[in-house]
């Protein structure tokens, strides 16, 4: 049986890797969580997750890294590769996945917008 977890190619994880993009990245708030988005360096897009004890204890926050991994793997890319670094806002936690997956799809088309 093949497994749904996010292989370590497809993740950012070198605090290196983060400040670049936050540095060179483009932001958009949404409701739930903001994504900031640069050029990735190689051929797939990739996804760094930055979620702060302000969301909650670390059960709240895997709960909330888990589900935006989820959304990164099931749903397409802003385009051609890009590294994205996702932070949920708390009210992440307090709706239904099924909204946050919405604002994350919406978030990503306007991130694609010029």
């Amino acid at each position: 049986m093949p497994s749904n977890a996010l292989p370590p190619d497809r993740r950012i994880r070198r605090r290196g890797e983060f400040q670049r993009v936050f540095d060179a990245g483009r932001r958009v708030h949404g409701r739930h969580l903001t994504i900031i988005a640069a050029p990735a360096t190689g051929t797939d897009s990739r996804l760094g997750i930055v979620a702060s004890k302000k969301l909650g204890g670390a059960v709240v926050r895997n709960r909330a890294k888990r589900l935006i991994r989820e959304m990164f793997r099931t749903n397409t890319g802003p385009g051609p590769a890009t590294d994205l670094v996702v932070i949920p806002k708390p009210s992440a936690i307090i709706v239904q996945s099924v909204e946050v997956v919405r604002d994350y799809c919406a978030t990503l088309k306007r991130l694609s917008k010029p």
